[in-house]
């Protein structure tokens, strides 16, 4: 149905980008408030007497009259973990659910990743593994060193985990998802997708199998441009772009924002992250979009700053010390961190002054049970018969190899790493020997649009702006368990409230 162009505008969103800063940015294409109206018709009254005649009013390309091709009740930003969690409880409810996704298929980035679920908070913890449980009071004080007093990201931070705990348990108890058996690891608060490391395909399909039998659906390769409002200013909608390149406007009593962080936002890392901005990037897509129009309706930012690691180029490079016997070394050939401790790999490779490092391992990690771990590496991996082979191979002097093996001999058969504190996987390593050379990489933002315990995106004094809700690294989320968190909270608060 066409609109009247006076009824709804869409929000610019590129003011947002230039600016980071909260308040109402003014419409596209021109659109005016009354006042503006006013004072540009009294600007061209004292100057038509002089001027040539007036030629055709300036438009932007690609601009074009809002103009709802659909209409729904709920409208989600992205189809990762925390938009498909925020579809289903409502669509379930009865609510007309849309999810628009700038990809082929839902799953978002967290679909790629190792999957280590990190969760404290379940009653599956409780039941399987009780010494690594935690009561939302215990949550509370493990956090609050990391937070000044009263800062309501802790609180926002205890719900997260809190309900991270629900994530778990739907997917166990109610949906009869079975995760991997506990394993020897330094993670057993973790819980792993039942096929092995990066396998959470199998979880996605089974969380689309829900949010398509509670009737939710799905517009894919449909990129979010901005939101829409209405002659009240409130958000009524937002306009997309297809495939083809033909514009979508949606109408909605309700809009999720849930697209992902701005990693990929080169000019935004530099101001929240200028120790990692001259890595990297192995996400694409993630410019904060989503985030600025937020920003364009009023919202404000938290939480922005560095994220609490980086990534290797390759998984393989640090996931498999999660359950396998590996060393990693730096060129000079000395370990620089426990290999244990996967998620510090990169981060402290940096630390140590180097932007490589490489990880070794034999048959015992190259024939486990995480074969799509080492596929994602692929023809990253070689392999070498020898420990002469293997200096060739990497291209490091015979004696600094040899250094490396002899070191991680001494370490083995004493059954203790003084320099790191590695207490699991303390066994020598046998040819044929396998490594890769990996570098730093960025693959995650840290702060979005601040919201509150209900998911509601708020404004410069902290009030709720209305019809707007935000959920996953769009509100500021780091990891996959705290997103799906996101996306059950703002899935209770809309059927409550649409």
């Amino acid at each position: 149905m066409k609109m009247d162009r006076r009824q709804f505008c869409a929000l610019g969103t590129a003011g947002a980008f230039a600016a980071i800063a909260g308040g109402m940015l003014g419409c596209s294409s021109g659109e005016k408030t009354p006042a503006a109206d006013d004072k540009a018709a009294d600007a061209a009254a004292n100057t038509q007497a002089d001027a040539a005649p007036a030629k055709a009013a300036a438009i932007a390309m690609g601009d074009a009259d809002v103009n709802f091709a659909q209409e729904v009740d709920i409208l989600i930003v992205g189809a990762g973990i925390s938009g498909m969690f925020a579809a289903i409880d409502p669509a379930a409810a009865g609510k007309n659910v849309l999810i628009c996704e700038q990809n082929g298929t839902f799953g978002g980035d967290a679909i790629y990743s190792a999957a280590c679920q990190m969760c404290s908070t379940a009653k599956l913890t409780q039941e399987e593994r009780p010494e690594k449980y935690s009561t939302p009071e215990e949550i509370r004080e493990k956090f609050a060193p990391y937070y000044e007093e009263g800062d309501p990201a802790l609180d926002f931070t205890v719900l997260l985990q809190t309900w991270s705990g629900k994530f778990i348990d739907r997917m166990h108890y109610d949906w009869g998802y079975e995760f991997q058996p506990l394993r020897e690891s330094p993670y057993h608060q973790a819980f792993f997708p039942k096929d092995g490391l990066c396998t959470m395909n199998s979880e996605f399909q089974l969380i689309n199998q829900k949010l398509e039998e509670a009737g939710a659906k799905y517009s894919f390769e449909t990129t979010f441009k901005t939101l829409i409002t209405d002659e009240n200013g409130e958000i009524c909608g937002a306009r997309f772009t297809k495939k083809d390149g033909s514009i979508f406007d949606v109408k909605a009593k309700a809009v999720v924002l849930a697209a992902g962080g701005y990693v990929s936002n080169q000019e935004w890392m530099t101001r929240y992250a200028p120790e990692y901005a001259d890595l990297g990037n192995i996400v694409s897509g993630r410019k904060g979009d989503a985030i600025a129009a937020g920003l364009a309706a009023g919202g404000q930012l938290w939480k922005m700053g560095p994220t609490s690691n980086l990534n290797p180029r390759y998984e393989a490079g640090h996931m498999l010390g999660t359950f396998y016997p590996i060393i990693c070394v730096l060129p000079n050939g000395k370990r620089f961190y426990c290999e244990t401790a996967v998620h510090n790999a990169a981060t402290g490779a940096i630390a140590a002054g180097y932007h490589e490092w490489y990880t070794i391992w034999d048959n015992v990690a190259q024939n486990g049970q995480d074969q799509e771990l080492l596929k994602h590496a692929g023809e990253a991996i070689q392999s070498a018969n020898s420990v002469d082979e293997l200096a060739e191979k990497m291209g490091l002097h015979i004696e600094t190899v040899q250094g490396i093996f002899d070191n991680w001999h001494d370490i083995c058969e004493a059954q203790e790493d003084a320099e790191f504190g590695r207490t699991l996987f303390l066994q020598e390593l046998q040819p044929p020997f396998y490594f890769i050379r990996n570098v730093p990489v960025r693959y995650k933002s840290l702060g979005g649009l601040k919201v509150d315990e209900q998911m509601h995106v708020l404004d410069a004094n902290d009030q709720p702006i209305k019809n707007l809700y935000a959920a996953g690294c769009t509100a500021g989320t780091e990891d996959i368990v705290p997103a799906a968190a996101s996306g059950l909270i703002v899935a209770e608060t809309l059927v409550a409230e649409v």
